[in-house]
C-alpha cells in the first residue's frame, strides 16, 4: 500500500555522525549529465532528500574479509546504530552474474511482479494493489526490457547522478501518472559462480553458504528455507522498489549487488522501530484499516505484508532517524535485527540476499517470537529448538580441555546463555505449578517442535497435547489452559526427551558469575493478559532490548516436525523484500 506524504515546510533529521566514513549529502546535483527534457521537471519539493545522512561504509582489507562473522562482530557496535551499513568487497567475482544466470544455470527464467509507480490507497475491499503478477523472462529478455524503459525516459544509457535519480523517483511517486514497473523478486537461486577459480564464489562471502557458516545459528536448521537459509535473487529495473519491512524473526540480512545500476537503501535503526511504527500508524495508514484489537501491533500487522511504501520525508518530519546507502556493484549491504528498511533501483540490476543470525540475536528472537504469538503468526524458524541446541553445543564445547573461546564468541555466548536460562526458568516454574495441580498426566516428547493451536508459538521444551487424538497442542505460555481436549480426553504434558540434559545445562550456566548477576535483576518472567512475555528489570539495568515483527495471516493448520527435524515453513506469497 502506498500513501502520499504530507507536503513538508521543513524537514528535521537525526544527528549526523562526524566520522570520516559518513559523507555529507548536502551538495548540488551535477546537472551536466541530465538530458534537457528531464531538467524541466521541478524537483524543488524533493530537497528534503539532501537531509538524509548516509550510513557507515566499510572497506575491509583482504585479511579482515577472510571471516565474515568475525568482521561483522567487529563493526556491529557502531554500524547497528544506523540500522544498515555498506561493506565494499576487496575481491571481485571472476565470473559475471550474467554468465552464471545464462550459462551455468540451465533454462533460467523468473516471473516478475508489476508495481504501480505512485502513491495509492487500498481499494474498497481492503485488498493490496502493491503488486500484480507480471510475466516470465529470461535474464537477457528482462535486461532488454529494462534498458529500453530507461532510454525512453532519459534518452541515455546511464551515468545519471544518484541524487538526481533519487529525487526523480520520489517526484514520480508523488506527482507521476501512475505508470508501472516490473521487478523480479524472491527468485530462488544464486548468481554466485560454482567455478572453483572464482575468487568471490569460493570465499565465505558466497551467499549460498553464508547462513551455514560455523557461528551462524541458522546452520542448525536441517532443511532449506528459501530466502532464510538459502539466498534469493532480486532483478530490477528503473524505479522497481522494495517496501518498508523488517526481516523475518528479526534476523540479520546480507545483500550483495552483483551487477547493473545502483540501488538506494533507507534504514531505520532498531532503537527507533517503535517510533517508526507509531508514525506509520498515525500518519500513513487510514484509521479504518487498522485493527484496534492488536493495539501497538496494529501498524506492524500491515507492514508485515511488505506492501507499504511511503516517503522518508514522513519520518524526517516526525523526528524518526533514517539513513541512506547507495549500493553499487561489488558492495554488500547489511541490515541489522529490527531495522526497518526500504529502497529502489536506478536501472537494470541484479542483487542477491539471505538471512543469518549469530548468538547475540537470541534476545531479539525471543521478542520476535513473543510478537508472533501475540498476533497468531505462523513461525518460519523454530526459535526454541534453535536456542536449546545452541546452548547445548556451547556447554559441550566448554567441557573440551584446552579449548579457548575468542572474545567475540564469549560476548555472543553470554546472550545465548542468558536467553536459555530465562526460558528454562519459565518452563521449570510453569511445570512445577502444573505438576502440583495433578490435573495432567505426563509423557516424554519424541515429536520435535510443535505449533500451538491457539497462538502458533513454536513449542520444543514442553506443551500440552491429547495423546489420544494427537491434535491441538497448546503451549504453556497461556494464563488459562484447557484440561480436556475437544475429544473429551485429558490433556497430557509432553516434555522433550532432552529435558534433564537441558535442565543440567541451565543449572551450569547459573553458576557463572556474570550470568547470575544479570539474572538476579530479572524480577519477573510471566504472562499478562495480552499474551506477551514481560521482562522486568531493576532500574540500574534498564529495560532489555526489544523488537517487533509481523507476517500475513495464514492458515492455522497444525505443523509438526519429524524427530530431530525443524518445523515446516509455511508457503507464503510475499511481494518485494529486498
Amino acid at each position: 500500500m502506498y500513501r502520499r506524504p504530507p507536503r513538508m515546510e521543513a524537514c528535521v533529521t537525526g544527528k549526523v555522525s562526524n566520522r570520516n566514513h559518513i559523507k555529507s549529502t548536502n551538495r548540488t546535483d551535477d546537472l551536466k549529465d541530465i538530458p534537457s527534457k528531464m531538467k524541466k521537471v521541478d524537483l524543488k519539493d524533493q530537497e528534503w532528500i539532501n537531509k538524509i545522512p548516509k550510513c557507515p561504509v566499510y572497506c575491509p582489507s583482504q585479511e579482515e574479509f577472510e571471516d565474515p562473522l568475525v568482521y561483522l562482530h567487529k563493526i556491529a557496535p557502531e554500524a547497528h546504530k544506523y540500522g544498515i551499513c555498506k561493506i565494499v568487497s576487496p575481491i571481485n567475482a571472476t565470473i559475471p552474474s550474467a554468465i552464471v544466470l545464462m550459462k551455468e544455470i540451465k533454462d533460467f527464467k523468473f516471473e516478475t511482479i508489476v508495481q504501480p509507480l505512485g502513491f495509492s490507497e487500498r481499494n474498497d475491499n481492503d485488498e493490496i494493489t502493491f503488486s500484480l503478477r507480471g510475466r516470465k523472462y529470461t535474464y537477457r529478455e528482462f535486461e532488454t526490457l529494462a534498458n529500453k524503459a530507461f532510454r525512453s525516459r532519459f534518452y541515455s544509457s546511464g551515468g545519471l547522478p544518484s541524487s538526481y535519480v533519487e529525487k526523480l523517483f520520489w517526484y514520480e511517486m508523488e506527482h507521476g501518472e501512475m505508470e508501472t514497473v516490473e521487478y523480479g523478486v524472491n527468485v530462488e537461486g544464486s548468481a554466485f559462480s560454482c567455478d572453483p577459480h572464482d575468487n568471490l564464489g569460493k570465499s565465505k562471502w558466497n551467499l549460498k553458504n553464508f547462513s551455514r557458516l560455523q557461528n551462524s545459528i541458522l546452520r542448525l536448521i536441517d532443511r532449506e528455507i528459501p530466502g532464510i537459509t538459502d539466498p534469493m535473487l532480486y532483478i530490477g529495473m528503473l524505479f522497481s522498489m522494495f517496501a518498508w519491512h523488517v526481516e523475518d524473526h528479526y534476523l540479520y540480512s546480507i545483500n550483495y549487488h552483483h551487477s547493473g545500476a545502483n540501488k538506494t537503501w533507507y534504514g531505520v535503526p532498531s532503537h527507533a522501530a517503535s517510533r517508526f511504527e507509531n508514525v506509520v500508524s498515525d500518519h500513513v495508514y487510514r484509521k479504518e484499516i487498522l485493527s484496534e484489537k492488536h493495539g501497538e501491533d496494529r501498524a506492524f500487522e500491515l507492514l508485515a505484508h511488505k506492501t507499504t511504501m511511503f516517503s522518508p520525508a514522513v519520518l524526517l518530519q516526525h523526528d524518526v532517524p533514517v539513513y541512506k546507502a547507495v549500493q553499487k556493484p561489488g558492495e554488500f549491504v547489511i541490515t541489522f535485527p529490527r531495522a526497518y528498511h526500504a529502497g529502489f533501483s536506478h536501472g537494470f540490476n541484479c542483487g542477491e540476499a539471505v538471512n543469518f543470525a549469530t548468538s547475540n540475536w537470541f534476545p531479539l528472537g525471543a521478542e520476535a517470537s513473543r510478537r508472533y504469538s501475540h498476533l497468531s503468526m505462523m513461525p518460519i524458524i523454530p526459535y526454541e529448538e534453535l536456542l536449546c541446541k545452541e546452548a547445548m553445543l556451547i556447554h559441550k564445547a566448554s567441557k573440551v580441555r584446552g579449548l579457548k573461546n575468542k572474545p567475540e564468541d564469549l560476548a555472543s555466548y553470554h546472550a545465548t546463555k542468558l536467553s536459555f536460562m530465562n526460558l528454562m526458568r519459565f518452563y521449570k516454574n510453569t511445570l512445577l505449578r502444573l505438576s502440583s495441580s495433578r490435573k495432567y498426566s505426563r509423557s516424554s516428547n519424541s515429536l520435535g517442535t510443535m505449533i500451538c493451536s491457539h497462538c502458533h508459538r513454536d513449542c520444543y521444551v514442553a506443551y500440552l497435547l491429547c495423546k489420544y487424538c494427537d491434535s491441538h497442542p497448546i503451549c504453556l505460555f497461556h494464563d488459562k489452559r484447557a484440561q480436556t481436549c475437544s475429544c473429551g480426553k485429558q490433556y497430557t504434558i509432553f516434555k522433550t526427551d532432552d529435558m534433564l540434559a537441558l535442565e543440567d545445562v541451565a543449572a551450569s550456566f547459573e553458576q557463572e558469575k556474570d550470568i547470575l548477576l544479570e539474572a538476579e535483576d530479572t524480577v519477573e518472567l510471566n504472562l499478562v493478559k495480552n499474551k506477551k512475555i514481560v521482562f522486568k528489570f531493576s532500574r540500574k539495568r534498564g529495560p532489555p532490548t526489544v523488537i517487533e515483527y509481523k507476517r500475513p495471516q495464514m492458515n492455522s493448520k497444525l505443523l509438526r516436525t519429524e524427530p530431530n527435524m525443524t518445523l515446516s515453513s509455511p508457503t507464503v506469497a510475499v511481494p518485494s523484500t529486498t
